[in-house]
């Protein structure tokens, strides 16, 4: 019984520990929609719809696509929870637009970062060249206090037959954004939206430019019967020798499409996520 209740207390310390500063925490930024989340984060050369305005805003005018998404994401060993809304539209206009709007909670009260955010997306096609941005307003309340800042995420992706590229920077500011660092990402894929994908991201971190942070993801997805999409990936966290493995499913109709995808820390405290999303083709 002692043993026990010893175990109980040391896993409400284990948890009282969780700040969300530390490597690896779940966080925006580390945690996407359910697509990225299920290919490691590799996502910066193929994303389309709803998922490139987290993570490529010049992905949008890929495809036709006016799709509503809403995704929810939990961890329960850390705790963390978000749920993000967003519309992407790039069949209304010369221009393709999007909007998103995510809440989220993570650590312990002591090391929280809960808040919102709020992204406005523009993007077009300039020759063979897609370029795109995210106008953002962050409302967080970090260890630090409240955090209210506007930010910029800006992206250009080319696609040539199966192959593409894309460079993006995210979270640029006249000053530090507490929580959301200044990043910038290189990725290339292989593949097509209709039948597979293969795609590598390498992403630098420049909350401290004496020691760069370095985090590389690796992801894959195939098409199955026109209606079953299989995703699994790897990420690594060079600076802090972290690892994840992440796998997801999606089912496609031609109304819309459910989405799950789960990611594993390999080895350390934080546990796994879990995600979830549905998303409605409006045309």
């Amino acid at each position: 019984m002692r043993l026990g209740l010893f175990v109980l207390l040391l896993g409400f310390a284990a948890r009282g520990d969780n700040l969300v500063t530390a490597p690896g925490a779940p966080f925006p930024g580390f945690i996407d929609m359910p697509r990225s989340t299920a290919m490691g984060g590799a996502q910066a050369a193929i994303a389309t719809s709803n998922d490139a305005l987290l993570v490529n805003p010049a992905g949008l005018p890929q495809n036709k696509r006016y799709h509503f998404e809403i995704d929810g994401a939990d961890d329960v060993h850390y705790p963390a929870q978000g749920i993000t809304a967003s519309l992407a539209d790039s069949v209304s206009g010369p221009a393709s637009t999007g909007f998103y709007f995510n809440r989220w909670g993570s650590g312990q009260p002591a090391g929280r970062g809960e808040g919102w955010n709020i992204g406005l997306a523009y993007a077009a096609q300039l020759g063979g060249i897609y370029t795109g941005g995210v106008t953002k307003y962050i409302r967080y309340h970090t260890p630090d206090g409240l955090v209210t800042k506007f930010a910029e995420d800006v992206g250009v992706l080319s696609k040539q037959g199966n192959f593409s590229w894309a460079l993006v920077a995210q979270n640029l500011s006249f000053s530090n954004v507490p929580l959301f660092p200044l990043t910038a990402t290189a990725g290339v894929a292989w593949g097509s939206d209709t039948s597979w994908h293969l795609a590598f991201d390498y992403k630098l971190d420049f909350s401290d430019t004496n020691n760069l942070k370095q985090t590389g993801a690796l992801g894959g997805e195939i098409l199955i019967d026109e209606g079953i999409v299989l995703r699994g990936g790897l990420r690594r966290d060079f600076t802090a020798d972290i690892n994840w493995v992440s796998a997801g499913v999606a089912v496609l109709t031609t109304g819309g499409g459910v989405q799950v995808s789960w990611r594993r820390r390999v080895t350390g405290n934080f546990d796994q996520i879990l995600e979830a999303g549905i998303t409605l083709f409006l045309e």
